[in-house]
């Protein structure tokens, strides 16, 4: 399965993190985005998820909200971690998505209760708002976790977000 993973504001793919997911059997695309000099981050990751056939995107941080968007626009079941929900700075768009209706069936996101960056419960509040609006997710809160994700709770999650996807009869699991 082909997994879009989507860095984080000032980050980058950590190979370690790299391995685990091809280890769980995932064929893992990455883009290394400059998101404070380059316009159309959004574009550029929706076309490389189209042209590269993805089948999954995981995010984190400013990944995990635009993986939401993108996943919510084409229909592709997403893991995110601490997705900063309520970032809106137009600079990292050209043009502002707006995905009025979500086609994503699956979305798991992973809250860290000691997030100093994302506040968690302001995520979660900002989820109830689009649950609202139809969208679906399963929500976990990790008491230990703060913004970066150790390698133990990035397999595990990312290992609970397939075994969730087959056991619902995802395709291309």
């Amino acid at each position: 399965m082909k997994a879009l993973y989507i860095h984080g504001l000032d980050s980058f793919l950590k190979p370690d993190k790299l391995d685990i997911m091809k280890n769980l059997g995932l064929d893992p695309v990455a883009l290394h985005l400059n998101y404070r000099e380059k316009l159309g981050v959004y574009e550029t990751l929706k076309d490389a998820a189209i042209h590269k056939n993805v089948q999954m995107i995981i995010g984190s941080s400013l990944g995990g909200y635009l993986g939401f968007l993108l996943s919510a626009d084409l229909g592709l079941p997403c893991l995110l971690f601490n997705p900063a929900m309520n970032y809106k700075e137009q600079v990292f768009y050209s043009v502002m998505p707006e995905v009025s209706e979500s086609k994503c069936p699956y979305r798991f996101v992973v809250l860290g209760a000691n997030d100093d960056t994302i506040n968690h419960k302001e995520t979660i509040a900002t989820l109830k708002d689009y649950e609202k609006k139809g969208y679906h997710h399963r929500i976990v809160t990790c008491e230990w976790l703060g913004h970066q994700i150790d390698l133990t709770t990035f397999e595990s999650m990312v290992s609970w977000a397939l075994g969730s996807l087959k056991a619902e009869g995802c395709p291309n699991v």
